[in-house]
Formats: C-alpha cells, structure tokens, sequence
C-alpha cells in the first residue's frame, strides 16, 4: 500500500507538472527563436538605467499564437504573454521595478508571430530588481545581473544574447561568451543537435535542426562609486540622512528671513511705522517660523517612523497605527494654517467637518468599515466587507477632507497676507473667505482625492498586468494592493503640496507684502529701495526665483549653490553701484541719481527725442540723402549732453559721463516713478511672455516621451501638471519683478544688458550644479533649457520695459517695433535682434535635444513607504 500510495503521489506530481507545461504547449515552442539583450547606461544618468529587450518568434502553428493578437485585457492574451515573458506556475506576477514605455509589440508574417517587449529599470535602491527576462541584485558594492528565461522557453532556440555592461568590464562572467569584448558580452546560441547555425545567402541564420537551451548567463560587475552610493540614500538609515542633509538649507533660510525682519524694524519705511508696516512684517516672521516647522514634520515623517520601525521603537505607532499618525499628522499641520490664515465662518465650518471625519477615521475606523490599523492583507477576513460596503471610497473621503483642509489653509494664508499690506477695514466674514473660492476648493479636494485613488488602479494594472484575474484569490489581492498603496496618500500629500510647491509660495507672498506696504507708506516714493528693501529682495530672490539644487550622486549638498547665488547677487549690485547709469558721477561724489528726480522726467523724454532725431539727421547727412548745418546740428546734441548743476553763483551746465547720452538716462529711470512702480511692470510684462514659455517648459518636464503615461500612475500626476505651471508662472514673473525692482541699479545702458547680468545670477547656482553633475558624471536633466527660457523671459520683459519707458510716443509709431529701433538706434538695434534671434536657435536646437533623449522615470517606491509599516504588494 504505501508503494501504490508513494506511485500514485509521483504521478501525481508529474500530472501536474505536464499540465503547467501543457498550459503553454511548450513542445510547440522548441522551434521559436529569441533573443534577449541588456543595455546598462552609467554614465549621464542619476541612477544607473538597465534597459531590456526580448524579441521571440514563435510559430503560427502554436495554439496560443492567435491570441497575440488580441485585446489586453482578455485572459487568453495574458496567458499567453505568460508564457513567453513569465513563469507559468506563477497566476500571480507582480513587478514594481519594471518599467515598460510601450506594449510588447506584435509582428505577423506568413508562418511566424513574433513578440518584441522593451522594459526598463533604474537602480535606484539595493532592493532586488526584476525586469523582463533579467535579474538585477544589487549590493553594497558588487552587482550581479543573471538570465531567468521563461519555462515554456527553456528548449527553444535562444538565437543571440547580449549584455552591454556601459563600458565596465565584468568582475565575474559565467558562462564564457561567444564573442564581443570586455564590457559587450555576447552568446550565440547552439541548434539542439549541439551545431552552430549555418549562413544562408544574405547572412539570415537557419539551423540543422529545431530546439536549444538558453545560456545561464550571470554577471557581477562593480558599478561607479557615485551610482554605488546613490542607492544607499533610498534604504535605513540613508533615508533618514537624506532630509537631515536637506535641513541646514532651510535653517540658513530660516536665519536670513529673521535678519531681514530685523533689518525692516530698525529701517521703517515710514517714521514712526504704520499698522500695515508692522502688521506685514510680524507676519513675514510668523509666516517663515510656520514654514519651518511644517518643513520639519514634512521632512521626518515618513523616514523616522520608517527608521523606528525597523529599530522596533513605538511599534504601536511606528508599524500597528503608521498610517493612522501619518493622517493625523497631516490633518494637524493643516488645521496650523487655517489657524494663521483665519479663514470665513462657512470656511470654518468645512474644515471643521472635514477634520471630524478625518477623526473618526483615525480613532475609530471600524465605524466607518475600515480596518482597525488600516491595514489590509490579501488573506484577511476583512477584504470582502471592505469591498462591498465601499471602504475604499470611505478612505478616499477622509483624503479628500484633508486635501480641502490643506487647501483652505493655504488660501486663507494667502489672503491674510496679502491683505496685511493694506489700511484694516470692516471685512465680513463672507469677504475673508468668499463662498466661490471656497465651492472650488471643495471640486479641487474631491478631484485630487479621486485622480490620485485612479492612479493607484493604473499602479496596480500596470505592476501585474499578466495576473490570471479568473483565480479566485486574485480579487483579494487585488482590492488589499491597492488599499495598501493607496492608504499612504496623507504622507504623499504633504510631501508633495508642501515639500515641493507651498514651502516657498507662502513666504514669496509674504515677502512682497512687506515690500508693498513700504512703497505705499506716506511719504516714501522712492527711486530706489533701501538698504533693507535690497536684503528683503534678495532673500525674495533666494526663495522664489533661484532653482534649489545640490544632490549629487543621491546626496543632498545644497549650500554651496546658495553660497553662490549670494555672492552673484552681492557682485551685481556692488558692480551695478559703479557701473549703472544712474550711480555713474556726473561730478565727483555726485551721482546723477541725485540730479534727477521724477519732476524732470518729462525734460529727459525731450531730450531724447531729440537726441534720437539729430543723430537721424547726421546719418542721412552721412549718405548724402538731404543737405544741412553740420556745425549746428552737432552744437545742439553737445547741449544735449549736458545737465544743469545748481552751484553758488547760479546753474551750471555739467556734461554727462562718457556713453551715457539722454537716451541712456530716460531708459536707465524706467517706465514708473518709484523702483516699486518699475517692480510691478516688470512683474506683469514677465507674466505675459512667460505663458508660452511654461508651455515648453510642461512639455519637457511633464509631456515628453513616457512623462505622459507616468502622470496616469503618480498619485498627483494631473494635480502635478497643474502645479508647474503654475511654479513656471510664478518663477518668471519673481524674475521680472526682480528686474523691475533693481532696473535702476543693474548695469548696462539698454534693457537686454540688464537682464543678462540679472540672468547670470539665476545661472550662478545651476553652474555648481553642472559642475557636480560632471564630477558624479549624473543628467544635468532639462537645465539648459530652462537656463535658456528665463533669458528669453527677462530679455522679452527688459525691452518691453524700454518700450513703455517711451510710451508717450506710442502714437507717432505704426507699431511698436517701429518705436523699439528708433529708441535703440538702428546700428545697436541690429545686435539686440540678432542677441534675440541667437536666443531662439539656442532654444530650438535644445528642443531638438530633448525630442530624441528619453526622460527618467523611476518605477520602484520609495522604500521609506513601505519599511516599518508601509507594506508593500507582493503575491498571495
């Protein structure tokens, strides 16, 4: 009996076995030709990217060939796809480091079917990475990539396999290639008899015989030290080092906006200060305390619990309650900024409710047929209850509250301080915070909440896209994954609204409102800013113009590219206070700045016109079009050049500095009166040439290549198109106030010198970056062509300024440009245009660059999401 039992079990097992092998008609597949490649790219690249290709050409004779061909979604392609690119005793493949930009694309001929599939992985992290046909084990120095060729395809004839290692030649190859050199590695697969495949005319491959084995190809290489180190930041405790790095960065922040608060108590812009003085500078400091500390909790909240957790410190927070601290953490930084910003009474009253909602879901969740950690696995009791009483939509409205806390918050904020710089009146509650204002925020909260419960679906698809869904345990694992990956959306929400958007909107606001209750303050319309105005727009420039950057090799050193943006700054204005037109002397220790006041503006347009037509009249002179007095027309423009000077025995006439003309002076005062008149204009002439330049900039950031189908994916994808537009917008339009605000002090004698030099600044920052980038051998990603799009901004904004400047003569022109060469003179015109036309070839062949170059995805977690309580997908 025990023999019969011990024969039967061995049969059974083979049963099984065959059936696996029956499932995919294997014995069908021993005459189907793969081949398989691997292309690792080291160098230009943040991560070291792994690119895979699978080409196999199966028979059209195999019973599964026809379904191919069909739709996605129908169960008989995904086995079959499993067959070819999975192993088949596996219903359930997930795969979260695979990336793949396109479909396997299908190919009919006459007696062959043939399947190309194209996948992706960056090592981003020392976690085990599968794509494709290849595995990548990373550790902390050695790498080993091996072959894991599909069981159906094991006795099929793997024509070409070919690893291309980035140039770094392997530590350990098994077993020995074909061919190929140090770092291209390639094997040439054997027919089933053992022989080569003979040639046939026209180099095609044909075999004696059908059939062959795959080579079991493993590789270790040692990758570059830099790529080496990055993926150390993503695991415990680098992640927790990474936000600690980042941190004296903002705490140098945090030192110069509290000395630019002192700096604007002890110079008033008025004496004695008004209540919008005082009240807008009380609330720059509050507002940047506020800042801080949210940045704090935004930094450390998911690496330091995830850190905990593996130490097994507080488990009853840190792993049993993760995510229920993460909501509560994120509701009571949002009810922070409804506190400052002190939104209406209806405002109040629904962010009231929301907050009572997200309570119940944090202390009692069973009420509401959530899991009582929130935490739901595949082979729980719970997961169909959850399902069918709709828990994941309960879920998402406790996210929804807290997005439309978030947003009331940030909005009252804003309102409040942009309201501070102006006279206190009566306000009701309804004008505080109006019901519209506070209608859309509700559609916005319910949009992201949902979009983002979407992408996680597209997550999912995506990651298990060849899942047997017939099984039945696959809607339990369906419905747990993505509760899992979704259930972190509180911590994705702050980092993503305030750690990369609201962290400097806030304190830009604030900074502009102290700023505009100066230059409205009685009796201080000034031509330029004081010395703290100056401190004010510089740390203006610093928070909300100058990009943050200093991660080199995945670690964060960001202070030397602020060291270097301060000491751009301070070099442009120490040389603008010798070399701007306005600070050249017309007497020694007597500036023109002080010899001209707003009064004289008019006798300056004057001047210039005149000055402008004379020297028309000596270039026609020149050319022999019209005859004239020489003598004369050269004594008036030499009066031209000259500017009253009171003295003791009456007003002298004092010639102005060399190169400096009337022209020079009317442009370097600026279309307003005071330098804050000259900040708006420049602020809204920015605005409006930036609109087509956010468009280029969406699309290389956002759109190009597979950035598209990533933002279906990303939890704020669509909230993320949105947002950069409107961070371009804002960028540029800080850069053209900046321009505006210090056209007076910048050098150069015509508006396109002047934003070159304020240009130079913005690139002093990106410089070190590049100059990193080049050390670490890692993409300098898109700078160039933002570097390029904000000259072109400030030199569009710089000569729309010269235009207005001389807006009175605006009816006199057919057009603008026909005033713009008058005011410029044709022979400096010239270079102007051909400085602009330069500017657009630049631009042109960048977007030809970045047409063709593809953009890095990551498709791994961080694994601070899912260590300590974060759970991560992984098959029943």
């Amino acid at each position: 009996m025990v023999a019969f039992a011990l024969f039967f079990s061995f049969t059974s097992v083979g049963g099984v076995a065959r059936a696996a092998d029956d499932a995919c008609f294997s014995g069908q597949l021993v005459s189907a030709r793969v081949t398989a490649s691997v292309r690792m790219t080291h160098s230009g690249e943040d991560y070291t990217k792994a690119e895979g290709r699978l080409s196999v050409t199966v028979p059209r004779s195999w019973r599964l060939s026809e379904a191919l061909l069909l739709n996605g979604d129908t169960e008989r392609y995904r086995s079959a796809m499993r067959c070819l690119l999975r192993e088949v005793d596996d219903p359930f493949p997930y795969r979260d480091t695979e990336g793949r930009p396109r479909p396997p694309r299908i190919t009919v001929q006459k007696k062959w079917v043939s399947v190309e599939q194209r996948v992706t992985t960056w090592v981003n992290n020392r976690q085990q990475h599968d794509f494709g046909v290849w595995r990548m084990t990373e550790g902390k120095r050695l790498w080993t990539l091996e072959l894991l060729p599909p069981q159906a395809l094991s006795r099929s004839w793997w024509q070409r396999v070919s690893v291309d290692l980035g140039g770094r030649p392997a530590r350990r190859v098994s077993p020995a290639p074909t061919t190929g050199s140090d770092a291209m590695l390639v094997w040439i697969g054997k027919t089933a008899d053992g022989s080569r495949p003979t040639l046939k005319v026209g180099g095609a491959r044909t075999a004696k015989k059908a059939g062959g084995a795959p080579p079991a190809v493993r590789i270790t290489l040692q990758p570059p030290a830099a790529k080496a180190l990055a993926t150390w930041w993503n695991e415990d405790p680098g992640y927790l080092v990474y936000p600690a790095a980042w941190l004296p960065w903002d705490l140098l922040v945090l030192a110069l906006l509290l000395f630019v608060v002192r700096a604007l108590r002890r110079d008033p812009g008025a004496s004695p200060p008004g209540r919008a003085e005082r009240r807008t500078v009380r609330n720059l400091r509050n507002f940047g305390c506020l800042m801080f500390a949210l940045t704090v909790v935004c930094y450390f909240d998911d690496p330091l619990l995830a850190h905990l957790a593996n130490d097994s410190t507080a488990v009853f927070w840190t792993d049993r309650h993760r995510v229920a601290l993460h909501l509560a953490l994120t509701l009571a930084t949002g009810l922070c900024l409804c506190a400052f910003g002190r939104p209406g009474r209806m405002a109040v009253a629904a962010v009231t409710a929301a907050a009572s909602y997200v309570t119940v879901v944090v202390l009692r969740p069973g009420w509401l047929t959530l899991p009582g950690q929130l935490v739901l696995n595949w082979d729980d009791d719970q997961v169909e209850p959850f399902r069918e009483a709709g828990g994941m939509y309960t879920y998402a409205a406790a996210c929804a509250c807290l997005v439309l806390i978030w947003l009331v918050g940030a909005t009252a904020s804003l309102l409040r301080l942009l309201r501070s710089c102006d006279a206190p009146a009566a306000v009701s509650p309804q004008g505080r915070f109006p019901h519209s204002v506070l209608g859309v925020l509700l559609l916005v909260a319910a949009a992201v909440a949902t979009a983002s419960l979407w992408s996680a679906e597209n997550r999912w698809l995506q990651q298990s896209w060849l899942s047997r869904h017939a099984e039945a345990l696959y809607e339990p694992w369906h419905v747990s994954s993505v509760f899992d990956d979704f259930r972190m959306f509180p911590s994705n929400w702050l980092d993503w609204f305030f750690g990369s958007h609201f962290w400097w909107w806030g304190p830009s606001v604030a900074i502009v409102a102290v700023l505009r209750a100066r230059a409205v303050a009685r009796g201080r319309a000034a031509a330029f800013p004081s010395a703290s105005e100056e401190l004010s727009l510089r740390l203006f420039f610093t928070v909300v113009v100058t990009p943050v950057v200093g991660i080199y090799a995945g670690v964060p050193f960001p202070l030397p590219s602020l060291l270097a943006l301060w000491l751009a700054i301070t070099a442009l204005l120490a040389y603008g206070r010798k070399r701007a037109v306005l600070h050249r002397p017309l007497r020694p220790g007597h500036p023109l700045h002080k010899e001209i006041r707003e009064s004289s503006r008019r006798r300056l347009h004057r001047n210039a016109r005149r000055h402008r037509e004379l020297h028309a009249q000596l270039r026609r002179l020149e050319q022999g079009q019209q005859d004239g007095d020489r003598a004369r027309i050269e004594q008036e423009l030499d009066r031209l050049h000259r500017l009253p000077y009171p003295s003791q025995s009456g007003p002298s006439w004092v010639r102005l500095p060399s190169g400096v003309g009337p022209v020079e002076l009317a442009l370097a005062w600026g279309p307003r009166a005071t330098w804050w008149g000259n900040a708006r204009r420049a602020a809204y002439f920015a605005a409006l040439f930036a609109l087509p330049a956010d468009v280029v900039s969406l699309w290389a950031e956002q759109l190009r290549g597979s950035l598209w189908n990533d933002t279906f994916t990303q939890p704020f994808g669509f909230a993320e198109l949105m947002a950069s537009v409107i961070t371009d917008e804002v960028t540029w339009v800080g850069a053209g106030f900046m321009l505006g605000a210090l056209w007076r002090v910048l050098p150069g004698r015509r508006g396109p010198v002047r934003a070159i030099a304020l240009s130079l600044v913005y690139t002093a920052p990106v410089l070190v970056q590049w100059i990193g980038t080049e050390i670490v051998d890692q993409s300098f990603s898109t700078w160039a062509l933002n570097l390029s799009l904000t000259l072109l901004v400030l030199t569009l904004t710089a000569v729309a300024m010269d235009i207005d400047t001389f807006r009175w003569e605006g009816h006199y022109w057919p057009n603008k440009a026909g005033l713009l060469l008058s005011v410029y003179q044709w022979r400096t015109a010239s270079v102007q245009l051909a400085f602009l036309i330069a500017q657009f070839v630049a631009l042109v062949s960048i977007w030809q660059q970045l047409k063709g170059g593809e953009p890095m995805v990551l498709i791994q977690h961080d694994p601070s999401d899912v260590s300590g309580g974060g759970g991560s997908s992984s098959s029943p």
